[in-house]
């Protein structure tokens, strides 16, 4: 079986290389990389405005070839979330509440963690929320712990996908268009509502995250997409299990067996540039690179595909089946690891 691995968050600009590749080193992450710094690296810039952070975005977009930019994420997984396969007419929204971190210089968005919201607390701010709304002709609909906003007929707004908008500046990424003005009347609306809000003003006095706005992301129509290149895809991501079922059929030609996965353990600590973090998290590439093993230990026959990506550009590694111990015992000089996973700034 042929797996396509990607990797968000995998590789590091040049102005965070020597932070990062520090934290690698004091973490003894070297022989984890050893099947990367011996495979075979093509390189790809992926550079359209939309994607700029979060360039894998941009490489499974083109992979399904969603050729809308930026492309819709929410309006799919909405299907996958609610388990109908068909035409969709209203324009969805991902809008889960998140909290804004002000840095020196941008404010960012950033999920609402340690501690999380729990039911009581998301239930105080969704009635908030929905009636707001209501009031600006949408409905504010929670499907498996997902909110979505859906609107019939939809606003003229374009949205970058939630990953995109994680650590840029709020300003700029915040919906465009003609209708953009309805968006920002409903956002500073729920705003209010969610400030006098007792469960933000309880959150606060004990010093945790509060919710300060919805998403906004992800906006877009439902629409069929070409072929599937992918078999089957690995994992509960509700984007991607939503364009697979999108897909009209499997393209002609496609290999069998042809198996899509994202790795996204890097992603977090990447954009929120906690080098440490990130560094250790890589200790789980071999479990990754073996997939899920059989009776006797070893893992499927096939290669696997790893797509290394970073802001602007992704790197593809072709390593054979167990290809950590296979490679480890190649007469090969290894590149080091600057060449492996410094992204490339051209």
């Amino acid at each position: 079986m042929q797996r396509i691995l990607v990797v968000p968050g995998a590789l590091i600009g040049a102005p965070d290389w020597d932070e990062a590749a520090q934290a690698l080193i004091a973490h003894g992450i070297e022989p984890a990389l050893a099947p990367l710094r011996r495979a075979p690296r093509h390189s790809r810039a992926l550079r359209s405005a939309w994607s700029d952070g979060a360039a894998h975005l941009q490489w499974l977009a083109d992979a399904f070839r969603v050729t809308a930019e930026p492309p819709p994420t929410a309006a799919y997984a909405w299907q996958a979330d609610a388990g109908q396969d068909g035409a969709d007419a209203d324009q969805v929204w991902f809008c889960d509440p998140v909290h804004l971190i002000l840095k020196p210089d941008r404010t960012v968005l950033s999920p609402i963690e340690r501690p999380a919201l729990d039911e009581n607390e998301l239930a105080s701010l969704l009635a908030d929320a929905a009636n707001s709304a209501h009031d600006a002709g949408a409905r504010l609909q929670v499907q498996s712990g997902r909110w979505y906003l859906r609107l019939a007929p939809g606003w003229d707004l374009q949205s970058v996908p939630l990953q995109a908008a994680l650590g840029a500046p709020v300003e700029a990424r915040l919906p465009r268009g003609a209708d953009a003005w309805r968006w920002r009347r409903l956002l500073n609306e729920v705003q209010m509502r969610w400030y006098a809000n007792p469960v933000n003003q309880a959150r606060e006095a004990r010093g945790e995250p509060t919710a300060m706005q919805p998403q906004g992301v992800g906006g877009g129509r439902w629409q069929p997409l070409p072929n599937s290149p992918f078999a089957r895809i690995e994992g509960d991501d509700p984007v991607l299990i939503g364009w697979q079922r999108a897909a009209v059929g499997p393209a002609p030609g496609r290999p069998q067996g042809r198996l899509l996965s994202v790795w996204p353990d890097l992603f977090e600590s990447y954009w929120r540039r906690d080098w440490p973090a990130w560094a250790a998290a890589w200790t789980g590439l071999q479990r990754q690179l073996q997939g899920n093993p059989g009776p006797n230990g070893s893992c499927s026959p096939g290669k696997v595909d790893l797509i290394a990506c970073g802001r602007r550009s992704a790197a593809e590694f072709s390593i054979g089946c167990s290809g950590f111990a296979r490679l480890a015992r190649r007469a090969l000089v290894p590149r080091s690891l600057r060449d492996c996973l410094l992204e490339p700034t051209a």
